[in-house]
């Protein structure tokens, strides 16, 4: 009877199990930070559905998403619960579009244990206790990557429609996401009449017009015609003052200097000049010290843990805390400094090797050195900006031992 159980049967089960563990042990549960990211999200997700107004740095789709209850008369405290359920929801069907994938080449059992790899991911199973993107926005990464790889079972072209879709859908829950939908766009560029022309050509349409209707609604509002601000403010807030302090000799301390003081007290479209003013100038006249700053952030956001874990507290006094609190931050350190580290090494290997590479890997490859260089306009995010690459480094970690055992002689 046991083997008739479902693998996926399995995974659930385990997650369930591990997030309850991970939880207890180290006493963190879902929490709502009202000093964070989290109460910008609820606020826009109010701001959409109370005055049907888009927020100047999150954009339309997350707050629709974050905000349904809203509908229905609910209260913020369902909302934010509503949050956290679609957090661990989409962190489990991720793990399941990874088993897919996997099955594919790998078989059901062996993919089982490489996409089970992917729940004991400490940092991506700690930013569903915050009320945040991260886990809806890796959801869409995932599928569209499984989409991709759809095409290449089937050779049918609708599928490349829809997986450029949910991208152009993601980026109106991270802006980033843009800039993978331009990627997986120009891979398939010769394709292109293929994509544009078919049944599901609608979805890019759809995709297309929330897009316009955000800037649009941005521009009308706050005085750009752009998908949000939060680009702008990163930059100046992070990479850019990191870069001014070099040049001026002075300590960095993300959000406590003069120059965040004056930036907070202008409007969106004042903040959005001033930064890429900021960026003009930094570039032609400080040239060293950005390029420093960029780096010092790639350094820190590759070389940390998950700020998450790092903030839990022994409140109820327990005598196991101090050991699991140091396990498991231990390991969400290692995680993101050997994921990132063989993320970017075996994507160059494999964009180096492109003639023996298949396509699909190539993509992935791409997609992860994005993901991984735009992480450089901010720093002190500990592992939160690389969580979003690490389900795509299994794929190729699994293309990798699939390659190394075909190969080796029997």
């Amino acid at each position: 009877m046991i083997s008739k159980l479902k693998y996926e049967h399995l995974l659930l089960l385990i997650a369930v199990l591990f997030a309850l563990f991970f939880s207890y042990t180290i006493q963190l549960n879902v929490k709502f930070s009202t000093t964070g990211d989290d109460s910008s999200y609820l606020y826009s997700a109010k701001l959409l559905y109370s005055e049907f107004k888009v927020d100047n740095t999150r954009p339309l789709l997350i707050s629709a998403i974050h905000g349904l209850p809203y509908l229905f008369d609910a209260s913020d405290k369902t909302v934010i619960n509503w949050g956290f359920f679609l957090n661990f929801s989409c962190w489990f069907f991720t793990d399941l579009l990874l088993f897919r994938m996997l099955t594919f080449r790998l078989g059901r059992k062996k993919a089982f244990y490489l996409a089970m790899l992917f729940l004991f991911f400490v940092g991506n199973l700690a930013i569903n206790y915050n009320f945040l993107s991260e886990s809806i926005y890796i959801f869409m990464i995932v599928l569209s990557v499984y989409f991709i790889h759809k095409y290449y079972q089937t050779k049918t072209h609708y599928y490349i429609t829809i997986a450029i879709s949910i991208l152009l859908l993601n980026a109106l829950i991270k802006p980033v996401s843009i800039g993978l939908a331009l990627i997986f766009i120009a891979f398939f560029i010769f394709k292109l009449k293929k994509i544009v022309f078919n049944r599901y050509a609608i979805l890019l349409l759809i995709s297309c017009f929330l897009i316009v209707m955000q800037m649009f609604s941005v521009k009308k509002n706050y005085g750009d015609f752009t998908i949000s601000y939060i680009g702008s403010i990163t930059y100046y807030n992070y990479l850019g003052a990191k870069s001014d302090c070099y040049k001026k000799g002075i300590e960095y301390v993300p959000g406590d200097n003069e120059r965040t003081k004056q930036f907070t007290g202008l409007s969106s479209h004042e903040m959005k000049e001033k930064a890429r003013q900021d960026f003009v100038d930094q570039l032609n006249n400080n040239t060293l010290n950005l390029g420093k700053a960029y780096l010092f952030c790639l350094y820190k956001n590759s070389s940390k843990g998950s700020y998450i874990v790092s903030e839990c507290k022994n409140n109820d006094q327990t005598p196991y805390f101090d050991f699991f609190y140091f396990v498991f931050k231990a390991i969400a350190k290692l995680q993101n400094i050997l994921f990132t580290i063989g993320s970017i090494l075996v994507s160059f290997y494999l964009l180096l090797n492109f003639k023996k590479t298949e396509k699909i890997y190539l993509l992935i490859s791409l997609s992860i050195l994005y993901l991984f260089f735009i992480s450089g306009i901010s720093s002190f995010q500990c592992d939160r900006f690389h969580l979003a690459f690490f389900p795509l480094t299994l794929l190729l970690f699994e293309k990798c031992l699939y390659s190394y055992f075909q190969k080796r002689p029997n």
